[in-house]
């Protein structure tokens, strides 16, 4: 019997989440193609400042190279499924022509649909395509209670964490560093939150991009972006990890709601109900309401035994483990996909 097939389009990228999805559905059985309709655009976009203007004034072909790079694609594989994740690169013309070929169509954003909190975090292809999909997968339920009231079937499928990409035990030999560490990309609400906490004292690393392009205190480590194992090892390395939520996800989570503990690591997030709900605050991880409420936090962290630390982080990876993979998620996944 034949593996049914799914085309993803999306990314490529070593930190991508679709390779992650890629893996989990090969060891499901699937047979799966990626097209990297994302970096075939940012390899457009970014080769010349030309390229730039000239996309930005609408004098380009780009995108419709990528529509019949995909049409090419489906014509030669025909899959049963095509799952896009987000979709700016995708028309909706493109997924009409999908439709009536009898694919089954899903998206899963990791951003949110109405709200595009940043260039890169969605445009009027994701908006105007939510309705061409049989099922949209979202991470938010907020987002989802949205999608209902528009008559949109929607599914609540939260992140995870790859727990195939290291093993704790890579990491024993590591010495644990007495800091905060802030692992993501920079921008104006996260830099004023710890610019207010180095105020106060606590000292911060941060890792990602753009840091040094902006005014930080000057007790503030900068460090460039981690990936693959390193990534994992800087999640691992310090005494403490702060999570912070961008504006789509204020009230629900983030990827780093599950890399945090599932790297073995002690969380300090935002109190939002879906964090209350994975996790149990100050027994697997720690969470705050404001600035002086994180500072609390931090300093009640760090004033732990080594002990004591190490059987937090042990809770939080136990948990993680249990209810919170991707191959869980990529299993549900699936699971819902099998209703059409």
């Amino acid at each position: 019997m034949a593996k049914e097939k799914i085309i993803i389009i999306g990314s490529n990228h070593e930190a991508a989440l679709e390779l992650i999805f890629v893996s989990e559905l090969e060891k499901l059985g699937f047979s799966v193609l990626l097209y990297p309709a994302q970096n075939i655009f940012f390899d457009y976009y970014y080769k010349s400042v030309l390229n730039k203007l000239m996309y930005r004034l609408g004098y380009h072909s780009i995108i419709s190279k990528i529509q019949n790079s995909i049409k090419e694609l489906i014509l030669k594989e025909h899959p049963d499924k095509v799952l896009v994740f987000k979709g700016m690169e995708v028309r909706p013309d493109t997924l009409k022509w999908l439709r009536s070929k009898g694919i089954q169509l899903f998206n899963y954003n990791p951003d949110n649909p109405f709200i595009f909190s940043g260039k890169g975090s969605g445009n009027r292809n994701v908006f105007n395509s939510v309705k061409l999909f049989d099922c949209y997968f979202s991470y938010d339920r907020q987002t989802v209670l949205e999608f209902k009231k528009k008559g949109v079937y929607s599914y609540e499928l939260p992140f995870g964490f790859d727990h195939n990409a290291f093993n704790p035990s890579d990491f024993e030999n590591d010495t644990e560093v007495m800091k905060l560490c802030f692992l993501g990309n920079a921008d104006k609400a996260r830099i004023r939150f710890i610019n207010n906490l180095a105020a106060k004292g606590i000292e911060i690393d941060v890792y990602g991009e753009n840091w040094s392009q902006f005014k930080l205190h000057q007790s503030i480590g900068i460090y460039g972006p981690k990936y693959g194992i390193e990534f994992w090892r800087t999640l691992h390395r310090y005494a403490l990890q702060l999570n912070l939520l961008r504006v789509h996800n204020h009230s629900s989570h983030n990827m780093r709601t599950f890399d945090i503990p599932g790297a073995e690591a002690i969380m300090l997030a935002p109190r939002t109900q879906d964090h209350l709900s994975f996790f149990e605050e100050n027994n697997e991880i720690f969470l705050f309401s404001d600035v002086d409420e994180a500072c609390d936090k931090i300093k009640y962290v760090f004033s732990l035994k080594n002990e004591e630390r190490f059987a937090i982080r042990s809770r939080a990876r136990v948990k993680a483990l249990q209810k919170h993979t991707y191959e869980q998620r990529v299993a549900e996944f699936v699971q819902v996909c099998k209703n059409f």
